[in-house]
């Protein structure tokens, strides 16, 4: 991995995290993401996943030398990655307690 990509996806990753860490303590989000999220610490938490995935791709191409090992790392990347949208999906539905 070149080494500016690798820069702007750890970048990506910390901005990443910050608002999921926002999402989760206070329920604070973006503006453009108010109007669809009605759980926003499920949210929080999702952006928390997304953030860990990204740094485990930065690891697994950069920190780890066996191109054997890299590829499990990325894989259980990606095995993590396949859990947000469920997530989303989740933190997008009204809360089954709340309905009551």
């Amino acid at each position: 991995m070149n080494l500016i990509v690798g820069v702007l996806v750890g970048v990506l990753a910390a901005l990443v995290a910050v608002s999921g860490i926002a999402a989760v303590r206070s329920g604070w989000m973006l503006p453009t993401q108010r109007k669809y999220i009605v759980r926003p610490r499920l949210f929080g938490y999702a952006q928390l996943v997304i953030a860990a995935v990204l740094v485990m791709q930065i690891a697994g191409a950069v920190l780890v030398s066996g191109a054997e090992a890299q590829g499990y790392v990325r894989y259980a990347g990606m095995a993590l990655m396949l859990a947000v949208p469920g997530l989303v999906w989740a933190s997008q539905r009204p809360d089954r307690a709340a309905a009551r």
